[in-house]
């Protein structure tokens, strides 16, 4: 007869690569997550896992039986979750993934509001410059900066990532008036990559004429964390490639300038996506529903902030970053 926990123990082993790290997701002990494994192979006749002190990985019959179940066992769980969900207030565990650079001071803020507003929910975070893989790792949702290449994926696009040229005022005393995309082909960059073997695309584009231009980024700093790339642009470094809604705060106090006003780079979309063929949770829709209303707050805001001063556009910010409500602003 067929061991509903058994399978699902065998999945989790194989994703996370050990039974202790199985056994501590599973909260049970170590023994029984063993044991249990045992018995699941006892019953197929088959050695589904190489163990080692080292590792434990699949053999060539347990990959297979590995990706023909868990898809079975997945529209199970599914089910039930489906059943019951609509029973009860959201709750449960919420594995996101996000790229490294994505994990800004002001998605920090969002997270802890949400937290506050969804106590029964779990979160769990992960900041990973690798290739998304949701259904392969366990998220529910994810965020990818960039064009999509996992086509199963349901896609639901944020706005574009609005990227901009900054530097500090040091910087263009130093190297400019910046006046056309050609003169940063010989001034230093401050690089930031949104995944990994990626960063930002340097192409340029007139707003009125259309003319577009590829820009050589001679990095003087690479890294793959906003935060830390503008560090090294406030401090005359560097040219960078950032985005409003993270820079917004260091524009108007004038630590960073932003150049070439004719021109513009260009975009890249920002998607928050997740697994096809499945029943939402409602954890899994308070959080899409909860992110975007943020989201689109925060454009509103900017967006009126244009009609203000330097000093009340930032006054203004500033309260937004410690309030939830936009309307309070006004």
């Amino acid at each position: 007869m067929l061991d509903l926990n058994q399978m699902s123990v065998f999945i989790k082993v194989v994703q996370e690569g050990s039974f202790t790290a199985a056994a501590r997701i599973l909260d049970m002990p170590k023994s029984r997550v063993s044991r249990m494994i045992t018995d699941l192979e006892d019953k197929l006749s088959v050695r589904l896992l190489e163990r080692t002190t080292r590792e434990v990985r699949p053999t060539d019959i347990g990959i297979q039986y590995y990706e023909q179940y868990k898809p079975l066992f997945e529209e199970i769980v599914d089910i039930h979750e489906q059943i019951s969900d609509s029973q009860k207030d959201a709750s449960g565990h919420l594995r996101i993934s996000a790229p490294v650079g994505f994990a800004i001071e002001l998605m920090g803020r969002w997270m802890a509001d949400f937290k506050s507003a969804y106590p029964l929910i779990d979160i769990e975070m992960v900041f990973d410059d690798g290739e998304l893989n949701l259904v392969r790792d366990g998220f529910d949702v994810g965020f990818v900066m960039g064009q999509l290449e996992d086509s199963s994926l349901i896609a639901r696009k944020l706005d574009d990532t609005d990227p901009i040229v900054c530097a500090s005022p040091d910087f263009v005393k130093q190297y400019g008036p910046f006046t056309h995309p050609e003169q940063l082909n010989t001034v230093p960059w401050i690089e930031m990559g949104s995944r990994k073997g990626h960063t930002h695309n340097a192409c340029f584009i007139n707003k009125h004429t259309g003319e577009r231009l590829e820009v050589k980024q001679h990095s003087a700093v690479t890294v793959n964390h906003n935060e830390i790339a503008k560090q090294h642009m406030i401090a005359g470094q560097g040219v960078g490639i950032s985005s409003t809604f993270m820079t917004y705060e260091d524009i108007v106090s004038g630590r960073l300038d932003v150049i070439l006003h004719d021109w513009q780079i260009e975009q890249e979309p920002l998607y928050m996506v997740f697994p096809s063929g499945k029943h939402q949770a409602k954890k899994v829709r308070a959080f899409i529903d909860f992110f975007i209303e943020r989201a689109q707050e925060l454009e509103d805001l900017m967006s009126q902030c244009t009609d203000f001063s330097e000093v009340e556009q930032l006054e203004r910010f500033k309260k937004y970053l410690t309030t939830k409500n936009l309307y309070s602003l006004k």
